[in-house]
């Protein structure tokens, strides 16, 4: 219960026996505590409870005592009680027998059976462990580091090192260099080095003791001593937008604070260099630009960076998709390059407003503003950043619950939008995976809308035109990954409703044709042209229909006539009833070259508003 909970208490740091009373607290920013295998440096003072009388102090010889945590080097109780202070900290231990001397005692200073008090101050400790549980490298360490950030396996760093002989003498020493983790570029100490770093933060200086297994082996008899200090660490992020790492981006200098600039902030952004990795770039020249993220107003791998770097940042961009580098402001309008490295800095930002702190109609103004922005994006070929703007203006009306009702309308529609047109992006990006995510948005609308009958007339409507929409975006998703079934599936709903539908029934007419049903894609196909006579697609679909269906005859006329010749019967008849041909006008008809089979790609300059006819940028037969 809650009362049982505030009665709860901690189990004691030390066990009865020992008591501990703190004479000076140490400074609020030490707060680490050493642990068994640290070596630790103290000043004492120790006296007997019975008379006061001082037995020894390290005081009086002016000199720190220093022994390793853990090890049965000192006393029960000082192994225990060490372990609870901190750096700075002057605490007086009283020890019981059992936690001291015992029954033996220390003679002829310390007699049996003796309570001792000791006062104790702690300067600071030497962090020590074994890294492989051998004895093999023993790590100490000298000056703690920053940060919480630990390097790992495959993460670039900067250090500097020093490895001496047992005697002293120098084996090699390397300043400011850059090693990758697990690269073995280290040669020998690779292995002793690697699975130390992956302990130490940034500035940490380290102290390696190596027997000559983990150093030069028999090259250098007995081992070596390795003074590793981590200088810097590079994190490497994926910032593309698919994470497929065609934008990877390496921080060489930490930014300030923790923010970064995000969407719609204004940035001061320096393009310090461009190069292929080796050789500069022709035509480049180093600018500062300023922009608001997310427009557009320079090329997506900028865009991407910019939203992803902190205030005073420095970072090295490598981008495998030159085109996506292009930018005329830096006198990169074409790039032949097969890969670009640019040098960037972020100077300075001004972020936009947080939205946790818009009011219910700056959010609605807002989100419309990107969705415009996003659309725009989409129009100008630019889909990944559209998709973008429509993913965040989705995600500003997750929860309207408590939004006025005029707003929260408002909210709803342009969710809804911004999910049919990243929908739409997502086909226009023509990789399966994202093709699968817009099918389950699609399917999402479609399904908020199965019951509307208690909707208001006017919202009845939209509803009903939203959900056609969806169901026909569908269709063409699911034409795309060859779902045929389901894509007729989707297609029939829509018949259902409305029997002339063009599209319906032109990628019903697809979905037959995958299933091979090739006279029933021609009979589709006839309903479509009664519809719109000048459909070149439907009449390229019925010829490849009509085509394929010859093809299936004619195999079916050839194993009829293996079997009657197996039989020795007479004359063969025809296998089956021949289709009737169309018209000879639509057959004689001069039809365009486009793609009879597949779901073409969304179109690009559709209607801005909830009707039946298309959503922006929904996919077009």
């Amino acid at each position: 219960s809650d009362d049982d909970m505030g009665d709860y208490n901690p189990p004691p740091e030390l066990p009865e026996g020992i008591t501990k009373e703190i004479i000076k607290q140490a400074d609020n920013s030490d707060w680490k505590k050493p642990k068994d295998g640290d070596e630790v440096f103290v000043h004492y003072v120790g006296t007997l409870e019975s008379d006061g009388s001082e037995f020894d102090s390290s005081r009086s010889r002016g000199e720190q005592f220093s022994f390793v945590l853990g090890q049965g080097m000192v006393i029960k109780g000082w192994d225990l009680g060490v372990k609870t202070m901190k750096r700075g900290e002057l605490a007086k231990f009283t020890l019981a027998p059992d936690y001291a001397y015992g029954e033996q005692g220390s003679p002829p200073k310390i007699p049996a059976n003796a309570t001792l008090v000791f006062e104790i101050e702690l300067f600071r400790w030497v962090s020590k462990s074994d890294l492989f549980q051998d004895g093999g490298v023993i790590k100490a360490e000298v000056q703690e580091g920053s940060g919480w950030k630990s390097p790992k396996d495959g993460d670039e760093v900067k250090l500097t090192l020093k490895a001496t002989t047992k005697n002293g003498a120098i084996v090699e020493e390397k300043t400011g260099l850059e090693y990758t983790l697990g690269s073995g570029a280290l040669g020998p100490l690779s292995k002793a080095v690697d699975k130390a770093l992956q302990g130490m933060k940034k500035g940490e200086v380290a102290e390696l003791t190596c027997t000559e297994e983990y150093a030069y082996g028999a090259e250098k008899p007995g081992g070596a001593n390795v003074t590793l200090t981590l200088e810097q660490i590079y994190e490497t992020k994926d910032i593309s937008f698919g994470k497929d790492n065609t934008l990877m981006k390496k921080t060489i200098v930490e930014g300030e604070g923790w923010d970064t600039a995000k969407d719609a902030a204004r940035a001061t952004l320096k393009v310090e260099a461009a190069t292929d990795g080796a050789s500069a770039l022709p035509g480049f020249s180093s600018q500062v630009l300023e922009f608001i993220i997310g427009n557009g107003e320079v090329c997506d791998a900028l865009e991407f960076v910019a939203a992803d770097m902190k205030k005073s940042e420095k970072a090295i961009l490598t981008c495998s998709q030159p085109s996506c580098c292009a930018e005329e402001k830096l006198g990169l309008k074409a790039i032949s390059a097969e890969k670009v490295v640019l040098t960037l800095e972020m100077q300075d930002f001004e972020k936009a407003k947080e939205t946790h702190s818009m009011s219910e109609e700056e959010k609605v103004e807002f989100g419309a503003a990107r969705k415009e922005v996003g659309s725009n994006l989409f129009r100008s070929g630019r889909i990944e950043l559209a998709m973008q703007r429509y993913k965040k203006v989705t995600e500003l009306f997750s929860y309207i619950d408590n939004f006025k009702e005029e707003n929260k309308d408002k909210a709803k529609d342009l969710k809804k939008i911004c999910e049919l047109n990243l929908a739409a992006c997502l086909i226009k990006v023509k990789d399966l995976q994202r093709i699968e995510l817009a099918m389950q948005r699609y399917k999402k609308v479609t399904e908020l809308f199965s019951y509307i009958d208690n909707f208001k007339e006017e919202n009845k409507g939209k509803a009903k035109d939203l959900k056609k929409v969806c169901e026909l975006n569908r269709a063409a998703c699911l034409l795309k990954v060859k779902d045929f079934s389901e894509a007729k599936t989707s297609c029939n709903s829509i018949l259902k409703e409305d029997a002339q539908n063009v599209k319906a029934l032109f990628r019903k007419a697809q979905a037959e044709f995958g299933l091979k049903n090739f006279d029933e894609t021609m009979r589709i196909v006839k309903k479509i042209v009664e519809v719109d006579p000048q459909n070149k697609e439907a009449r390229a679909l019925y010829k490849d229909a009509q085509a394929e269906q010859k093809k299936v005859d004619q195999q079916a006329k050839g194993l009829f006539a293996k079997m009657c010749e197996g039989l020795g019967k007479g004359p063969i008849p025809e296998p089956g009833k021949k289709v009737a041909p169309m018209d000879e006008d639509f057959d004689d008809e001069d039809d365009a070259e486009l793609p009879a089979t597949t779901a073409n790609t969304p179109a690009e300059g559709t209607e801005d508003k909830l009707s039946g006819e298309a959503s922006e940028a929904a996919p077009a037969p």
